[in-house]
């Protein structure tokens, strides 16, 4: 638009423009307009009267004078306008910068947990449309929320089950006593910064997000998320891309199921889309190799070795109803003896995942994976070493692992919804792998959310889970898991009241 053609918008909005003045600020700009334009007229007929000039001073003062006045009525009429395009232009919509949007019903689930949200989307497009909890940075094109939740969880267990504020079967002892415990914890809750600027080549969305989840059962700060996305590259720490944030479920304890793919790296992603609902994305991420800490064989020391990134490709076919996503992983595993020798063993994994809604808001979720030396990617054995073993002539071996979960949420109402969610997973370990080494775990949550107003959720669930070890000696139990949680920020988008077919 050339400047003559905004000069007269300008006028034609000024009226409208007014009207977001304050009546106070408006009183007193127009009264000092009027003072200094009566006092201007009062001069010029002074100057007019005969004789009046006699006492007064020369013309030429008089008319020095009334310029300057007309000079700062000028002055104060565009102070006017400039209040008024600054009340103007702070009432604007704030806009995502971007017209893609994340497809309805991975919006409509509603979660405990804001995981989903946390997720990197194609062109940067906002979980929640309508942009809740942003606002406007004063003098920049960037806009902020700040959001998390505070939860808090009462847990009884029936039996000795390890750990005690997450519900990990791998923890569970084998084989495990009838010791009831009841325990009280705010561990998961979260803090979460998120910003959206404007830029010369497209909208840069940053995300910092933190839990409380110290080492074993302490509380400390945790940092979950950290990155930034300017088209679709993410640089930063967020879920691993061979992960679907969108198949999460809903359960009523913090952990979730103990085949879920939970690896947070630090990452370079690129996202393309090839087609209308087809995105395909790669990675390079952060490597990190679980093997013993000793060659069994040759009785030394070993610390572990990664040459290369992890490298990830996924793909995703999506709709307002259904989504399927499947995602390759190939990597090196490897470790260094205390003697300098140095063994590698290639690492690969696929998993298949999917969202489907069966009715209204009702939805299925399932994923299953299988690989070798991909035991750190699952949240039960994360932390075990299970990548890799040794054989019985002391060559190092990648470990295979498969699993899976699904989980069906059900709404009653608009108020009441609960889920029941089952997961599975094996890792088959070399021969020289003690007899107490994790073999599979099981794991079932069934539970009953209430939502009894915006942003406050109160739950209870009971779950069951089950370890057995590589000599088939296991252990399982039971827990009750309350909780109540109150979200900062509101995030559910209005959700569809009819079928969708």
């Amino acid at each position: 638009m050339s400047k003559e053609r905004q000069e007269v918008a300008m006028g034609q909005g000024s009226c409208t423009r007014a009207e977001s003045l304050s009546p106070c600020k408006l009183m007193i700009v127009q009264a000092s307009i009027i003072v200094f334009t009566t006092t201007c007229v009062l001069v010029s007929a002074l100057g007019q009267v005969p004789g009046a000039g006699v006492h007064g001073p020369e013309p030429s003062t008089q008319q020095s004078e009334l310029e300057a006045l007309k000079a700062k009525v000028k002055q104060l009429e565009q102070s006017v306008e400039d209040i008024k395009k600054k009340e103007s232009s702070s009432a604007e919509p704030l806009s995502s910068g971007t017209s893609t949007v994340v497809p309805a019903i991975d919006r409509e689930r509603e979660l405990v947990t804001e995981d989903a949200y946390a997720d990197a989307r194609l062109d940067n497009a906002p979980f929640d449309p309508a942009l809740r909890g942003f606002f406007r940075v004063p003098g920049s094109h960037t806009m902020m929320r700040i959001g998390g939740y505070i939860r808090t969880d009462a847990i009884y267990d029936f039996r000795q089950l390890g750990n005690m504020n997450q519900f990990r079967p791998e923890s569970i002892p084998t084989p495990n006593l009838d010791v009831s415990n009841y325990n009280m914890a705010a561990r998961a809750s979260r803090l979460t910064l998120e910003s959206r600027t404007d830029t010369t080549w497209d909208v840069l969305r940053t995300y910092i997000e933190i839990d409380f989840v110290g080492p074993g059962n302490s509380t400390g700060l945790r940092l979950r998320h950290f990155y930034a996305q300017l088209r679709n590259i993410l640089v930063g720490q967020s879920w691993t891309t061979f992960h679907d944030s969108d198949v999460i479920p809903e359960t009523a304890d913090f952990n979730g199921p103990n085949s879920w793919i939970f690896q947070f790296n630090p990452q370079v992603r690129y996202t393309h889309r090839l087609a209308q609902r087809h995105v395909v994305s790669v990675a390079a991420e952060q490597p990190s190799s679980g093997v013993p800490s000793l060659n069994p064989v040759s009785v030394q020391s070993v610390s572990s070795t990664s040459p290369f990134p992890d490298f990830v490709v996924r793909y995703r076919y999506e709709t307002d109803d259904y989504h399927f996503n499947t995602a390759g992983l190939f990597r090196s595993v490897g470790g260094v003896t205390s003697s300098g020798q140095s063994d590698q063993v290639f690492g690969y994994g696929v998993m298949a995942s999917g969202l489907v809604r069966l009715w209204g808001r009702d939805n299925i979720v399932f994923q299953a994976v299988y690989g070798e030396g991909i035991a750190r990617y699952f949240i039960d054995p994360k932390n075990l070493n299970l990548d890799a073993g040794y054989d019985s002539s002391g060559v190092l071996k990648a470990q295979p692992a498969y699993g899976g979960y699904a989980a069906i949420q059900h709404f009653w109402n608009d108020q009441w919804r609960s889920t029941v969610t089952y997961g599975f997973l094996q890792i088959n370990t070399t021969e020289t792998s003690p007899g107490d080494t994790y073999k599979k775990t099981q794991y079932l949550d069934c539970n009953l959310m209430y939502s009894p107003a915006e942003g406050i959720t109160i739950g209870g669930g009971f779950l069951w889970g089950q370890r057995v070890n590589k000599n088939d000696v296991s252990g399982d139990g039971f827990r009750i898991n309350f909780l109540l949680k109150y979200d900062l920020v509101r995030l559910q988008q209005d959700v569809k009241k009819v079928l969708p077919f």
